[in-house]
């Protein structure tokens, strides 16, 4: 191979038949420099989606249970004695926090404590987010827990339209 001065570069001359370009080996190298680092990447992502699933989670535990500090500063502080087995007992907590009275002259000011389009469905997936009622408070079951409770849907299909009170609805608690 020679070199030659070509516009002011020094370029190599290639022999006949031969053009530019990588070879395989060359190719090769950079296909596994990529795969390394797209698995570096594809790990940290999946941690940082489990993080970020532990701070939703959270968010919407913090939602209810600040629904519970608002409820008690107006009316009374909950407590329902939890039920095993059964999600009942988070729901009638979850709708009297979404409750206010059509008649406004006995509407709690301040009602509804929590967005009454959230419905979540119950679940005892252990692999899955659950909000657990404790008898004051809400507890997150995380996975790998055991339990029933509330499901976490990260997806925001656990909120659709505003659930429809009976007329003869009785608030829960003491």
């Amino acid at each position: 191979m020679t070199t030659a001065i070509h516009r002011g570069r020094l370029t190599a001359f290639l022999p006949p038949g031969r053009e530019g370009g990588f070879s395989m080996s060359e190719m090769v190298m950079v296909i596994c420099i990529l795969g390394v680092l797209a698995g570096i990447v594809v790990q940290s992502f999946g941690q940082f989606m489990s993080g970020s699933k532990d701070a939703a989670a959270a968010a919407r535990q913090e939602m209810l249970n600040q629904g519970l500090y608002r409820f008690a500063q107006q009316n009374y502080e909950m407590i329902f004695t939890p039920m095993d087995g059964s999600t009942a007992d988070e729901l009638v907590v979850l709708r009297t926090l979404q409750y206010r009275d059509p008649n406004i002259n006995r509407a709690q000011p301040g009602s509804p404590f929590v967005d009454p389009r959230y419905n979540p469905i119950s679940s005892s997936d252990v692999g899955e987010y659950r909000l657990r009622w404790k008898g004051k408070l809400y507890e997150l079951l995380k996975p790998g827990q055991s339990g029933t409770g509330m499901l976490m849907n990260f997806e925001g299909s656990d909120f659709t339209t505003a659930f429809v009170f009976p007329p003869n609805f009785q608030m829960a608690g003491r």
